[in-house]
């Protein structure tokens, strides 16, 4: 269905149109030509259901059938269905670009010589001519969806990556507590057993090992319960000990980030110490867990320094490399970030970057001396991830293209107004007039990164024609111009459905685009009537409605478009993103289980038995210390056993491996 069902409603719609044109037309076509051109089309269709297989062969295909339609029929007449243009569209969709403008340029050479066989030497121009923008822009068209599916595609792939690291965490964190715990108990467990057994059997020959057995027992078993217990501390709390350096542990931090794919630059001022440090390294590490969500492969900055008695961080992220950041979660790392800087006497603060990353900026208490004023955020340099310099190019030329697109007609109106008047101040009305029209495109420069702003731009811009018009300053006849701004409108709220953010309530600036053009073409009718006579306000306000109401619809469809472009470029990045959230809140839950697990096993078996070991040894009883000492061995062993053999991750997500059940 997928692959027919396009080329059946071509070719059924084609040929009853053909056939009504034709008949509209009253041109004679003999019953060869009604057959040729109708077999050509069936032929054409019937080739394009293989498009997506084979595009470049349903090119070659149908170009050969409809160009010998076309020769078949009369000039005069219209030709088979234009077919190659959607098999163009394929090749460019599923081909490199190479193949697609190579495809292009065979196009337009044998479109022109087709047209300059039937048609003659005289039209032989303005067929090459619209040959190379029609297919030019399919061309194009075809490879920025090509280009959108591979984006996508490299997204989810990272994404999966990402996941599949993240998963791995449990059965990694599993196998670290069981190196841990083999190398702090196990030996000196199996070291108690082993000398305290051999000092029992030889107590009849040597009896003076029994007192050294004890003694050993007793210290090295204070000596794991010490290991053992801190180590349950540092499972339960899930810190590690904070006489540890924090620029130590950001650095191994932001190294183990790196290790999945974030680019993490780090510049500490080391010299804090005591709650800061806790509060910091819990912030980082926060800042640094949302970055891999919602922007993999994004440049992170970690700034920490001191200003005063104050521990100023900054964590800064541009654009993810493949996952555009389409929403920051459900807010809960924020929160516990702003409890963490709240505890240490400070502020946060987190919210977009410049460049449409993510910021998180906070303020926390130093260890030494009173409360000084809170350094502001201007102290902080902004940063911002250079774009390579291809990306920065092509956005220049599209934005400068769409811009010029819009201020040429407005500013040939004006020209063709000057044609007919010819005011005393020519040169200052012909400027004025032209940079009424320039400044719609160039509030259209921004419409990526400031939409709104771009949209108030074009309708402020708007509203200046009638308040020139009004004292006289601009000529009546320049309404044309004024007219004609209602293409920038139109690329305003194109950009605000595309780039406004992921609110349904984009939907507005159509209707602020439309209200303020109607208003602005209403009051051009009061103040300025061609007819010269006072303008009606009754009818302007008519007007204002009726204008409006007429560009609403068109409006919304450029919106609409918008929408539709957003939609399609995000595609499947929504349900990769949120499977590698609950992937990531899964991995943190399987490594938090399992310390808690550890750390129950422990104090519940372990160190109970090793304290009692310890008491027995002081107190002389080797037999009890043996007793102990063995049972203790054997849980620990248990213990180790149940961490390796629950080692195995566990699968993907679908959303992450394309599957579905």
């Amino acid at each position: 269905m997928r692959n027919w069902l396009l080329p059946v409603l071509l070719a059924a719609g084609y040929v009853a149109v053909f056939h009504a044109i034709v008949a509209a037309e009253e041109a004679q076509l003999s019953r060869a030509e009604y057959a040729a051109a109708d077999a050509a089309t069936v032929v054409a269709a019937a080739a394009l259901g293989f498009r997506r297989r084979a595009p470049v062969v349903t090119l070659c295909v149908v170009t050969l059938v409809t160009v010998l339609g076309q020769l078949a029929t009369s000039p005069d007449s219209v030709g088979p269905l234009p077919a190659e243009t959607v098999a163009l569209y394929s090749v460019a969709v599923r081909c490199r670009g190479a193949i697609t403008w190579r495809a292009v340029t065979v196009l337009i050479v044998v479109q022109s010589v087709v047209a300059f066989g039937v048609f003659g030497r005289e039209d032989l121009v303005v067929s090459a001519v619209s040959n190379l923008i029609v297919y030019a822009c399919i061309g194009g068209l075809g490879g920025k969806r090509r280009r959108g599916k591979a984006r996508r595609a490299e997204a989810v792939r990272r994404a999966q990556a990402i996941a599949e690291r993240a998963r791995d965490a449990a059965a990694i964190e599993r196998r670290r507590l069981a190196r841990d715990l083999h190398d702090v108990s196990a030996h000196h467990l199996t070291s108690i057993v082993v000398s305290s057994s051999a000092a029992q059997r030889l107590s009849d020959r040597q009896p003076e090992l029994a007192g050294e057995a004890l003694t050993f027992a007793a210290k090295t078993g204070r000596e794991t319960l010490t290991a053992l217990r801190r180590l349950v501390a540092v499972l339960e709390t899930g810190e590690r000990e904070q006489a540890e350096p924090p620029a130590g542990r950001i650095a191994e931090l932001a190294r183990a980030f790196e290790r999945l794919g974030q680019q993490v630059r780090v510049d500490i001022d080391p010299e804090f110490s005591g709650p800061a440090a806790g509060a910091v390294f819990g912030i980082v590490r926060e800042s640094l867990t949302n970055t891999l969500r919602y922007a993999p492969g994004a440049a992170v900055r970690v700034d920490v320094r001191r200003e005063g008695d104050w521990i100023v961080v900054l964590v800064e992220n541009g654009r993810g490399a493949a996952i555009p950041i389409i929403r920051q979660g459900s807010g809960r790392g924020v929160a516990g970030m702003t409890e963490r800087a709240a505890a240490a006497g400070g502020t946060l603060t987190a919210g977009p970057g410049p460049d449409g990353g993510w910021r998180v900026r906070a303020t926390v208490r130093g260890d030494s001396g009173p409360a000084a004023p809170e350094p502001s955020s201007a102290q902080m340099p902004p940063f911002r991830p250079p774009p390579p310099v291809g990306a920065r190019l092509k956005r220049w030329a599209i934005d400068t293209g769409i811009a010029l697109a819009a201020v040429v007609p407005p500013a040939d109106a004006v020209l063709t107004a000057l044609a007919d008047e010819r005011p005393a101040d020519r040169a200052a009305v012909t400027s004025l007039g032209l940079l009424l029209t320039l400044i719609p495109g160039l509030a259209l420069l921004g419409r990526r990164d400031r939409p709104w702003g771009t949209l108030g731009g074009v309708v402020a811009a708007g509203w200046l024609w009638p308040v020139l018009m009004g004292p006289g300053v601009l000529p009546a006849t320049f309404d044309l111009g004024a007219l004609f701004v209602v293409g920038a409108h139109a690329a305003a709220v194109y950009a605000v459905g595309l780039y406004g953010g992921p609110s349904r309530r984009t939907w507005l600036s159509a209707v602020i685009s439309a209200g303020g053009f109607g208003v602005a073409m209403g009051a051009i009718e009061v103040v300025a009537p061609l007819e010269g006579e006072p303008g009606d306000v009754g009818y302007g306000v008519f007007l204002s409605v009726l204008v409006a109401l007429a560009v609403l619809v068109p409006l919304l469809g450029c919106w609409a478009a918008g929408r539709a472009v957003r939609r399609r470029r995000y595609s499947g990045l929504d349900d990769a993103d949120e499977a590698l959230s609950e992937e990531v809140r899964a991995a943190v839950a399987a490594v938090h289980t399992e310390r808690q697990r550890v750390a129950a096993g422990l104090h519940d078996s372990v160190l109970t038995r090793t304290s009692r070991m310890i008491g027995l040894a002081e107190a002389g009883c080797l037999d009890g210390v043996i007793t102990e000492a063995r049972a203790a061995l054997m849980a620990m062993r248990e213990l180790l056993d149940s961490l390796y053999d629950s080692s195995a991750p566990a699968p993907l997500s679908p959303h992450l491996t394309g599957r579905t059940s």
